[in-house]
């Protein structure tokens, strides 16, 4: 069962990854919506949340990259799993549910009250990356797993 959970965490890690669409939502809204005369993309406390949220969420993209190219290569019956491949399944499942948290949360505060309506994506976003921290186990379980295997 655990190396089932061990081989799930990357599909796992790939839903929050794979969300381009928050991207998106937050980078058209924040290019229409405007503050003291101009769109609040061009304000620099607002750049620098978008810019962390693009670098955070390239990273977790490549280590989750790296982590399927390992089970490319493993036994196709799992039979032996080793170490490092159990910590990088762990480590892209952690890292992506973690980055897909903040980006969401970036993303709500960036849009204001526009961010917490249901009638814009943001709201159910956030609550769809926070259920990545907590199914296939919790990222709690994960760092063990990880501290374990180093």
């Amino acid at each position: 069962m655990m190396k089932t959970l061990d081989f799930s965490r990357p599909a796992v890690a790939a839903r929050p990854s794979g969300s381009r669409r928050l991207a998106g939502v937050r980078c058209r809204l924040c290019k229409q919506r405007e503050s003291f005369g101009k769109p609040i993309i061009r304000h620099q406390g607002i750049g620098f949340k978008l810019a962390d949220m693009a670098m955070e969420t390239e990273a977790a993209r490549h280590l989750l990259y790296k982590t399927c190219a390992l089970f490319q290569e493993q036994p196709k019956d799992m039979s032996r799993l080793n170490p490092a491949l159990i910590r990088f399944s762990s480590m892209s499942k952690c890292y992506c549910g973690d980055v897909a948290m903040r980006a969401s949360i970036e993303a709500v505060q960036v849009l204001g009250g526009y961010g917490y309506v249901k009638e814009f994506p943001v709201e159910r976003m956030m609550r769809d990356a926070k259920i990545t921290q907590i199914y296939e186990g919790t990222n709690e379980i994960q760092r063990m797993v990880i501290s374990n295997t180093l």
